[in-house]
């Protein structure tokens, strides 16, 4: 209790003295609206066929009307509304049927003349939910499903959502319940939700179920928060004593960090689920999160279990505070990403940090995730010509999200990943000038101030050099612009300056335990290789032992040195490599099978972080329980 006395009053100090730096500009004022509300109702009772039946009923005025379906998803940093799931589009004016035309510009468009006489336009289609992963995201399953209000509505173009009010109503299967931030009332099979206007519809989104329990994170708040759970079985909604312990000490633990709650309530909605895909993403007072099945009973794999916390991080980070860029009053207009190194990077560092002081990871876990992190960027090559800045724009590049053929070398989405590793290093440069009077503990809730429930603060990414600067004096613009820059590939020096350094073992640390327990093999710091339990490619290192040789992507691997193939032998055949055995692959790829030689000779390297002797441990008391 001394340790967080202190540490809330060095906040207060920095709080006091940066709230003119730190000021953030209001989101612009409410643009033009449409007169009237709109009528929304869905039908997602058919989860055998996985349809979800749309029914809209907006007022109109005749001439010429333009509607948008949503492109720009909040959260997903990209243009990825899925309008190629809808079909049987039908619009009506009066109960007349009413011909309509795709805008050749814009795919998103559709364009309808409404005539004379006409007050109401109704409009159906229906939402075809992916069946199989290879459609888009599994959202329904025979036992639970998730409504996103994106997928499932039209509206008028060029409108601010802010100012079109939608009374919306979801038809579930008989007897399901279902969590969200929307409060309204039951009618039979039917919830029919309280007005809000479309903005805060579309960030509202519903978790239904077969299976449901709602439990309290945080009893007896005046901001409750409450944990939504749908699973396949219902043994699966029992959480164990030491998970539920952790969720609510992510909230304490957030809570201490920024001092305030920037909602009137929050909704976390977690799916259990092998066959609902995973999600993780953020809205204004709730989350959607997919895991697997025995997450609340504290089963493994674990690589995930920051989840949670990344998700309720950004209720501050990328809701209430955002970059200016990544907003705008409807969702069809393009976004600019360059606050994202703050929007995801930031908050993929608390997600790690929180995930520690609350237990939803051990310390063991903690240290094996910084590892690898340590590992994939020092050794990564396509940080010689990428660089992380530039990354922000993958989800508008990759705009079909497809798999790289050679992650490494083309990078991905490293804003989230990396930017653990650039906050570290800020983290660091804050301790070494202050001589460990001040961290991003400081600085996160100096930045994240005045908050107002609903209320969404806008800043330029600049300000985060302004804050750093007011807590700190430094070039604090030239040390991030450094970082953000750089594409010499070097390694990141974060964790040294905290004490620590990478390692290597022969032993896989937990976490490469964890996630080879499916049956796949990593060897990406060794050979440069990853394979699932049948010997397919799932990753080859660019300029790698394993690339040398000729493997890539996608082959599969038959046999290890005259044996048929096991990740074991694989394994083995490493080992015994550094005695002078070659390692023989028989490899196929589509028709052709082949020999292979890997020309490797240093055994298996698996990465550990250990103390760097004589220096100062600050590591360990930055991911220490703070409550």
């Amino acid at each position: 209790m001394a340790r967080q006395g202190t540490w809330l009053a060095r906040v207060g100090v920095a709080v006091a003295t940066m709230a003119a730096v730190a000021a953030q500009a209001q989101v612009p004022a409410p643009g033009p609206g449409w007169p009237g509300s709109m009528q929304l109702r869905v039908d997602a009772s058919d989860v055998q066929r996985r349809l979800q039946r749309v029914q809209q009923t907006l007022p109109v005025q005749p001439g010429t009307l333009t509607l948008w379906y949503p492109q720009w998803i909040p959260g997903h940093h990209a243009p990825t509304g899925p309008i190629n799931q809808i079909a049987g589009l039908r619009l009506q004016g009066n109960g007349k049927p009413l011909a309509w035309q795709r805008d050749p510009h814009n795919m998103y468009a559709i364009q309808v003349e409404i005539p004379a006489g006409v007050s109401q336009l109704q409009l159906s289609f229906d939402y075809l939910s992916p069946t199989a992963t290879d459609q888009g995201r599994v959202a329904m399953t025979r036992n639970l499903l998730s409504i996103q209000w994106h997928r499932v509505l039209f509206y008028p173009a060029g409108i601010d959502t802010r100012q079109l009010q939608v009374d919306a109503t979801l038809c579930l299967p008989a007897a399901w319940q279902a969590g969200s931030s929307l409060r309204g009332q039951r009618q039979g099979d039917c919830l029919a939700y309280r007005p809000v206007d479309l903005m805060t519809l579309i960030d509202s989104p519903v978790y239904a179920g077969r299976h449901y329990r709602a439990l309290p994170l945080d009893a007896g708040k005046a901001q409750p928060v409450l944990l939504h759970a749908v699973a396949e079985q219902a043994g699966q909604l029992e959480p164990s004593a030491p998970v539920l312990a952790a969720h609510k000490a992510l909230v304490a633990e957030a809570d201490v960090l920024f001092g305030h709650r920037p909602y009137a309530h929050y909704d976390f909605l977690l799916a259990l689920s092998d066959t609902f895909t995973g999600i993780g993403l953020e809205h204004a007072q709730s989350s959607e999160n997919g895991m697997h099945e025995g997450y609340l009973q504290g089963e493994p794999p674990v690589a995930d279990n920051d989840l949670l916390a990344h998700e309720y991080v950004h209720a501050w980070i990328g809701k209430a505070w955002r970059p200016a860029g990544s907003w705008v009053a409807h969702y069809n207009g393009p976004m600019d990403n360059r606050g994202l190194w703050v929007y995801e990077g930031l908050t993929q560092y608390w997600a790690l940090v929180l995930a520690a002081r609350s237990g939803l990871w051990n310390h063991e876990q903690v240290m094996a995730r910084l590892a690898q992190l340590q590992a994939q960027f020092s050794t990564q090559a396509g940080r010689r010509w990428r660089d992380l800045a530039d990354t922000q724009y993958q989800g508008i590049a990759d705009f079909n999200d497809k798999p790289q053929a050679w992650a490494d070398w083309q990078r991905g989405f490293d804003f989230y990943d990396e930017g653990i590793l650039f906050w570290l290093a800020i983290q660091a440069e804050l301790q070494q000038r202050s001589a460990g009077a001040q961290g991003l503990d400081n600085f996160t809730a100096a930045f994240h101030q005045g908050s107002v429930p609903g209320q969404v603060q806008l800043f330029e990414p600049e300000q985060v050099a302004r804050t750093l600067q007011a807590q700190v004096s430094g070039d604090w613009q030239g040390f991030i612009d450094q970082r953000l820059g750089d594409r010499s590939g070097s390694v990141p020096d974060g964790l040294a300056r905290l004490g620590w350094e990478l390692a290597w073992s022969e032993q896989p640390n937990v976490l490469v335990a964890d996630a080879q327990a499916d049956g796949s093999t990593d060897l990406q710091f060794s050979l440069g290789l990853k394979l699932s339990s049948d010997g397919t490619v799932r990753w080859v290192g660019w300029e790698s032992p394993a690339f040398a040789a000729g493997l890539a992507r996608d082959m599969q691997v038959l046999a290890v040195n005259s044996l048929v193939y096991s990740g074991s032998r694989l394994r083995q055949a490493v080992t015994d490599a550094k005695a002078g055995v070659p390692i023989q692959l028989l490899v196929r790829q589509d028709q052709t099978v082949q020999q292979l030689r890997i020309e490797y000779r240093d055994g298996l390297r698996y990465p550990q972080l250990r103390r760097i002797p004589g220096s100062s441990d600050r590591l360990g008391p930055l991911l220490a329980p703070r409550r």
